[in-house]
């Protein structure tokens, strides 16, 4: 085979291992078809969309050293929020795209699932106990820290403590818009006899910018961690200790087959399912949290068999090494609205109040963690910033943000349970300041 040929076959690791110019002849596909209006919908055009426009993104991005080490796969979401603010996306493209990220076919929730299942089972047992009992000391001190901070700015601003606890902080720290927001938009709705419509739209700004804020400071705190390698774990929340498995995880004596793949499919899903079992019969936990508690208890109780565990883990590695760069893409078309950013920051007030806010939910989070033995870095995204974005689609921006996706079962004991918290703190609130 001649020179040419072989060079032809050579895979690119920026294309998954394809060649360039079959990855370019294969978008162009895809993407014709997209401004064509004939792109199909569900999963057949989902797949394919958001595969090719994170992939070939990624590959641009790579190129430019500053991009690549400051904004990471965050440039993805980025790039993809601002076309679609210009309104350059053509109407198949972004129906697509928002039907499979977050519509009917719900990929996001079938993402999450990997990541939690996998990432709990793949957990060293002994760590999993340790870091699951302690977890609450960083995310109380967080919560406590974003509130401080949030009402002492605030005041700077002119703006009263119950203001800025109700509609700034509370908001950002409350699990995103349909766990945190909407509940919290009925609750201030029936207290101040308003309508939801109201409510809600006095919440949805913070909640916006928290997130953005969020984002750009897990960009900084991996930064941060490059520079100060004492301060991460460099995705590993817990510190070593009397010669404990450095990064957590669990060592399986197995070889991988295909079939794992399938049985790691098999038993996520059946985790997800479960979870939204308990969640019907108690639906004040949102189903995320009940998935988790379940793959906990099972892990910690050692029920399953090691090769399903190692099933499940090689699912996860499998789901989280090849669609976390197109969902970026994706969330950026379906989900980041740069619009209502733009419109917040003609507020300089109100924008210096979140980032006071979230500046809190990372040292409170941070030091917090340091106090039970967690990395500050680790435990100011997972318990701090995990707390102060969007909910499901922003722990994966912040966590792909700063490259430790291997945290999702954290931040999402965070947004889920720790949003159900602010729920809590939020009603008592509401009894105290009105």
């Amino acid at each position: 085979m001649g020179d040419s040929k072989l060079k032809s076959l050579k895979g690119n690791d920026l294309l998954m291992g394809m060649p360039d110019i079959w990855f370019f002849i294969i978008s162009v596909v895809i993407l014709t078809a997209g401004w064509m209006g004939i792109l199909p919908s569900g999963m057949v055009g989902g797949f394919a969309l958001f595969m090719s426009l994170g992939y070939l993104i990624r590959y641009v991005y790579w190129k430019i050293p500053l991009i690549k080490n400051t904004l990471g796969l965050a440039s993805i979401s980025l790039t993809c929020a601002i076309i679609q603010y210009f309104g350059i996306w053509p109407e198949n493209i972004v129906d697509t795209m928002s039907e499979f990220v977050n519509g009917s076919c719900d990929f996001l929730s079938w993402f999450i699932a990997a990541l939690i299942v996998g990432n709990i089972l793949g957990m060293n047992r002994k760590v999993l106990i340790k870091a699951g009992i302690r977890y609450f000391i960083p995310v109380l001190g967080g919560v406590a820290c974003a509130y401080a901070f949030g009402g002492l700015v605030g005041a700077m601003f002119g703006m009263s403590v119950r203001d800025t606890l109700l509609y700034i902080a509370g908001p950002i720290m409350g699990g995103g818009t349909g766990a945190g927001a909407v509940p919290m938009s009925e609750m201030y709705a029936k207290a101040f006899n308003l309508t939801t419509d109201v409510t809600f739209a006095k919440l949805y700004p913070s909640i916006n910018i928290g997130e953005w804020i969020a984002i750009f400071s897990a960009i900084a705190l991996n930064m941060i961690g490059k520079k100060r390698p004492s301060l991460t774990g460099n995705g590993s929340l817990m510190k070593a200790s009397n010669g404990e498995n450095l990064d957590g995880k669990e060592k399986f004596p197995f070889i991988m087959a295909l079939s794992d793949l399938g049985i790691g499919l098999f038993v996520t899903m059946a985790f997800f399912i479960f979870g939204r079992i308990l969640n019907h019969f108690v639906p004040s936990l949102h189903y995320y949290a009940w998935t988790i508690i379940a793959v906990a208890a099972c892990k910690i109780a050692n029920i399953l068999p090691s090769r399903i565990e190692y099933a499940a883990v090689k699912w996860t590695e499998f789901a989280q090494g090849t669609f976390t760069i197109c969902l970026s893409a994706g969330i950026g078309i379906a989900m980041l609205n740069l619009g209502t950013l733009l419109e917040s920051l003609m507020q300089p007030g109100y924008i210096f109040v979140c980032f006071a806010v979230v500046m809190g939910a990372i040292v409170g989070a941070g030091l917090g963690g340091v106090a039970v033995k967690f990395y500050f870095i680790e435990s100011a995204i997972t318990a701090g910033l995990c707390m102060a974005n969007c909910g499901g689609s922003g722990d994966i921006m912040v966590l792909s943000s700063c490259d430790r996706m291997e945290l999702m079962s954290f931040a999402q004991i965070s947004s889920r349970v720790g949003g159900a918290l602010i729920l809590i703190i939020q009603s008592i609130l509401l009894a105290l300041l009105i």
